[in-house]
């Protein structure tokens, strides 16, 4: 296995992990009340988002590379 390939396995599983986590933390929002408390998950789950995301499009990049 290549440098790319080990790469897009190893973001691919923090991907997965990151995306648990967010459903996690998502059904916790949901059975909150409104308030500052609700508000702050919203941006911490918009955070681990942003970084699921870049690890998603590092791996697009890495999968363009490695052909």
């Amino acid at each position: 296995m290549d440098d790319h390939e080990d790469e897009i396995l190893r973001l691919s599983a923090e991907a997965k992990e990151l995306s648990e986590y967010i459903a996690e933390l998502k059904r916790k929002k949901n059975r909150m009340p409104e308030g500052p408390e609700k508000n702050k998950l919203v941006e911490e789950i918009k955070m681990y988002q942003f970084q699921a995301l870049f690890y998603i499009e590092k791996m697009e990049n890495l999968s363009k590379d490695s052909k």
